[in-house]
């Protein structure tokens, strides 16, 4: 009773996580990490995103949804079409098209692991570059939107990340170290980003049918510090995740996976 009253305390006071939810990719919350997916896993993630995680005066202050879709290739390449729903109720002469199934932010997210944990010695970590929505306003006639502005592209972000895991008495510890950088005036990350996962070794000793794993996490991913964790459920093919955003700002996700068979 006393494990469980914990397990209960820490889930009201921090977010669950073991993929990069935010955006429909592995990792943490906010933050992405050098770990993998097995090859061939396919991932649908569905998120409630809270305004303040955007930058409300050019999005919006309005809470929305979105979704994405992921699969990697080889363990070591990550692929992921993300989309952003936008409220086209609240634009300026709102048409047909700006009704809000119509209206969202589409963009593409890469991520490639150079080294896996432990590959050249016992003690080395995994790496891995990645990019999101690197493409953005490309396009000559989106000058004012690229990456380098302050126009669309509010996802746009580059990163390196290094990751290793302890197995410790209470479970297995991940310790995450990278940097993350954008010419984004308005979604700056140009700073390190860090964070530490805790996932309790009673957990999987239950041995439950329905919960499989618990990830607890606290990160600061170059703008905020967000604490949440991700509970794995049915055999590895959900996640549900809880996130406190800056300590403050509730935001939830729910992924479903599965590994495609050739």
């Amino acid at each position: 009773m006393k494990r469980l009253f914990s397990i209960v305390a820490i889930c009201l006071i921090t977010k669950v996580s073991y993929a990069q939810f935010f955006d429909s990719t592995t990792g943490l919350l906010q933050m992405p990490t050098a770990t993998m997916e097995p090859s061939g896993t396919f991932m649908i993630t569905n998120n409630y995103l809270n305004w303040h995680t955007l930058h409300p005066r050019y999005w919006g202050y309005y809470n929305t949804f979105a979704y994405g879709f992921d699969i990697t290739f080889f363990s070591r390449l990550e692929i992921a079409y993300v989309c952003t729903i936008i409220d086209g109720k609240r634009v300026e002469n709102p048409s047909e098209r700006s009704k809000i199934m119509f209206n969202q932010d589409r963009h593409f997210s890469v991520k490639a692991q150079l080294l896996k944990e432990g590959e050249i010695f016992s003690w080395t970590p995994s790496i891995a570059v990645g990019a999101c929505d690197p493409l953005s306003g490309t396009d000559s006639g989106y000058r004012e939107q690229s990456a380098e502005g302050s126009g669309s592209g509010f996802f746009n972000r580059y990163y390196v990340v290094a990751s290793k895991h302890f197995d410790t008495k209470i479970g297995t510890i991940g310790a995450h170290l990278g940097y993350q950088y954008t010419g984004r005036v308005i979604m700056n990350y140009n700073s390190p980003a860090l964070a530490v996962d805790w996932k309790p070794i009673w957990v999987t000793q239950w041995e439950s049918p329905i919960i499989n794993d618990i990830d607890i996490i606290a990160e600061y991913d170059g703008r905020t510090i967000n604490t949440g964790l991700i509970t794995t459920l049915f055999n590895n093919h959900f996640d549900v995740m809880l996130e406190l955003n800056a300590l403050l700002h509730f935001m939830a996700g729910i992924r479903f996976k599965m590994v495609l068979k050739s």
